[in-house]
């Protein structure tokens, strides 16, 4: 039994909060003794509890109907816990790991196989009990293969994909079919009236006055507790207060019985076991398939619950723990357990941790209470028949109270108003339209809260224009100027993650945001770059037709970059003509695409319309001044042709350059020798002016890319004129701050647009 629940997931509650939440235990053994004394007396506490609960487990699922299975239920419950003790403790990564039948699988386990007794009300009764154990069995051996399987692919990971307030959810809702399943195991099918009027259903109700006080102790003392031994106490506090009682008032045990103070037991041998061969032929197996919905839940569920613990473990112990690898080991153990039609369970939190601070930390801690449960297998059913109803009921509904103040109470202050509702919902759904409805509402949530979660994402990275995101190609003053003047009229788009229906939209609206906005240039064009785009579904594929039919009529045209192939395919598909649209337009990146823009802004002027000559560009960049025509004279006029490198990489920087006609590029060597271009410099633009101040080796190669002409200044000539003409150095140093200044400025904006 593991009264305490598994740590949440990292991404909404650290493991920390939770193991901090776990009663904090001081109970010591004398460190001389404790290798030896430890893992008995951790044993010995372990075996009550284990005992109590499956007991309490089987008094859940075998009532009314099924009362026949019950001293076998209890059994195979018990035989569970065994497989599961013995085969974690030796298999498992935490060598101290204790597993257990888990109260929140048996509380849907049990609530299902209620629903298929309904459906087998003409049946005989070996068939009811043995449908019972075939979907006990087949919930643990379908547990199993989830968890074998997950592990065996290491796909543990994926889990915590499930969104917090569903699993929360489900785990509060089985508390509540813990409660309810322990109500109807006092109170059975009747109704309002027989309760009320009828004696044995005022006895029925007079017992779950007592249970629900019973739980109510239990309950208080657990959390006011901080000793291992107060729940073994209680329940065995709780048997002798009942048998003195007994015994005061004069009453025989089958007297009890008859007045439902005691279980009902079948005739027949006091221990047994479910026969694996006789569930298998005597089992209506299409009632076990409609409960194939609550099995699946119980094994996602109890993948979970694994994983969760196992984080929590590896929080409160400070050790790695291979999470596939539990998975992998807690699966075969499932599988066997479900082979002669036991329960599922994983490891227990919250009794490994006990364990520990018992300083009970060897595998010999699991092989332990192995043998102390399976000392008290051949007695379950006498003790099964010996427990009070009102011990296993008020177990019962403590464990469920527990879990809802754990998963439902006490996530009200560490979940958002909206997640915290989503965790409401599932109980009530479960209340209100039973386990299935209440499965099929957590379902439906999970999609809606992934959906919704998913939809708040941006999916745009940057919203930027074109004064802020530039192309990688050096430009002149002049160019640069008037893009800033006319840069607005580009829309930039850089998308990221994956675009579906829910999250295309905000594309949409940032497009119409920018397009309804009066106080900026109208938009001539809109570039939407795909390179974060880790794929698209059809739904957003359309939305982008939708963006182009808006930018046509407005006549803006749109341009697509970095497209994959499957993007690109999908984007054909629903209508995108990249062939003959005139409204179109694709480029290989976003470079490419900005820089498209850049030349169709700057189309209408000509460089050489800008500048007359080389000093009208000085006047131009720097300023009029009469001593321009002498600064021309200063610089080395060189000519360049196509491959010729003018600037290498390692070199020393001792000159500056002016690009005046062609074009060159600027490019590095990569490690495995490859050369990659990292920009395109147009006429009028100065290099070298870094290395003019700083000194050192160049950092990349410049090119001419086809015949150019450049103009070079050389450092030693700009130190001779420091000292013989200031007035001309200081027009020089005046190009290189201006040169400076103008690319910080650009830098600034680029900066600016990936933080806004």
């Amino acid at each position: 039994m593991n009264i305490h629940n598994p740590a949440p997931a990292p991404d909404r509650k650290t493991a920390v909060d939770v193991v901090s939440r776990q009663r904090a235990w001081r109970y010591t053994v004398p460190s001389a003794a404790s290798r030896t004394l430890a893992p008995v007396l951790f044993a010995i506490i372990a075996g009550i509890d284990g005992l109590g609960t499956s007991i309490a487990f089987a008094a859940l699922i075998f009532a009314g109907p099924l009362a026949a299975g019950f001293s076998m239920g209890v059994g195979v419950i018990l035989l569970s816990s065994i497989v599961m003790a013995l085969w974690i403790g030796l298999r498992s990564r935490y060598p101290s790991s204790i597993g257990q039948v888990q109260e929140a699988s048996i509380a849907i386990l049990a609530t299902a196989i209620a629903t298929a007794t309904l459906h087998l009300e003409f049946a005989p009764e070996e068939v009811k009990v043995a449908t019972a154990f075939a979907i006990l069995g087949s919930s643990a051996v379908v547990t199993g293969a989830v968890f074998w399987l997950f592990g065996l692919g290491r796909f543990g990971r994926l889990v915590r994909f499930m969104p917090y307030p569903v699993v929360a959810g489900f785990l509060a809702g089985s508390g509540w079919l813990l409660i309810q399943g322990a109500v109807m195991m006092i109170i059975g099918d009747r109704n309002l009236v027989d309760l009320l009027v009828r004696p044995e259903g005022q006895q029925a109700v007079a017992n779950l006055y007592v249970a629900v006080v019973f739980s109510i102790v239990m309950v208080f003392a657990i959390r006011r507790s901080t000793s291992p031994l107060t729940m073994p106490l209680i329940l065995l506090g709780g048997g002798l207060i009942f048998y003195g009682m007994l015994a005061v008032i004069g009453v025989e045990s089958e007297q009890a019985r008859a007045m439902q103070w005691l279980p009902a037991m079948p005739a027949g041998p006091g221990f047994a076991l479910a026969q694996p061969v006789h569930v298998v032929t005597s089992a209506d197996w299409s009632v076990v398939l409609q409960a194939l919905p609550a099995i699946i839940s119980v094994a996602l569920l109890g993948m979970v619950g694994l994983l969760l613990n196992t984080s929590g473990l590896e929080v409160a112990t400070r050790q790695e723990i291979d999470a596939d690898a539990e998975l992998r080991t807690t699966g075969i153990a499932n599988i066997v357990a479900g082979g002669f039609g036991g329960a599922p369970g994983f490891t227990g939190l919250s009794m490994t941790l006990l364990a520990n601070r018992m300083g009970a930390k060897a595998r010999s801690v699991g092989i332990a209470t192995a043998l102390m449960l399976a000392l008290m297998l051949p007695f379950a059913g006498e003790l099964a028949g010996a427990m009070p109803t009102f011990v296993a009921a008020g177990l019962m509904i403590a464990l469920g109270i527990e879990l809802i103040q754990d998963w439902l109470w006490r996530t009200r202050t560490q979940l958002p108003r909206m997640e915290w509702l989503v965790v409401l919902a599932i109980p009530l759904g479960m209340a209100a339209f039973g386990f299935m409805g209440g499965m099929a509402l957590g379902l439906a949530l999970s999609i809606a809260t992934f959906v919704y979660n998913y939809a708040r994402l941006s999916v745009i990275r940057v919203n930027a224009s074109l004064r802020e995101r530039k192309s990688s190609i050096d430009r002149p003053p002049a160019e640069n100027s008037l893009i800033e003047l006319e840069g607005e009229q580009v829309q930039v788009l850089e998308l990221q993650e994956f675009l579906f229906f829910g999250t295309a939209e905000q594309i949409i609206e940032a497009i119409r945001c920018r397009q309804q906005d009066r106080s900026r240039l109208s938009l001539r064009f809109v570039v939407i770059d795909f390179r974060r785009v880790s794929g698209m579904d059809a739904a957003a594929a359309a939305t982008f037709v939708k963006i182009r039919n808006l930018l046509a009529g407005s006549e803006v045209e749109l341009v697509f970059s970095s497209l994959s192939p499957e993007i690109e395919q999908a984007l054909a598909r629903n209508g995108i003509d990249f062939v003959s649209d005139p409204c179109v337009g694709r480029e290989r990146d976003l470079d490419h695409a900005l820089e498209r823009c850049e030349e169709r802004l700057i189309a209408a002027i000509s460089r050489e319309e800008t500048w007359q000559d080389i000093e009208d560009y000085f006047a131009q960049t720097i300023g009029p001044s009469a001593r321009l025509k002498d600064l021309v004279a200063s610089m080395e006029e060189i000519r360049l042709q196509p491959g010729d490198r003018f600037i290498r990489a390692g070199e020393a920087g001792e000159d500056l350059f002016l690009l005046w006609t062609g074009r060159a590029k600027v490019e590095a060597v990569l490690a495995n020798g490859k050369r990659l271009r990292l920009r395109t410099v147009k006429p009028g633009v100065v290099l070298g002016e870094i290395a003019i101040y700083r000194g050192g080796p160049r950092t990349a190669d410049v090119v001419a890319e086809v015949p150019s002409t450049a103009y070079r200044l050389a450092r030693r000539q700009l130190r001779y004129l420091e000292q013989a003409d200031p007035e001309l150095a200081l027009l020089v140093h005046r190009l290189c701050a201006t040169t400076l200044a103008e690319r910080l400025t650009i830098a600034n904006r680029v900066v600016q647009s990936l933080h806004e």
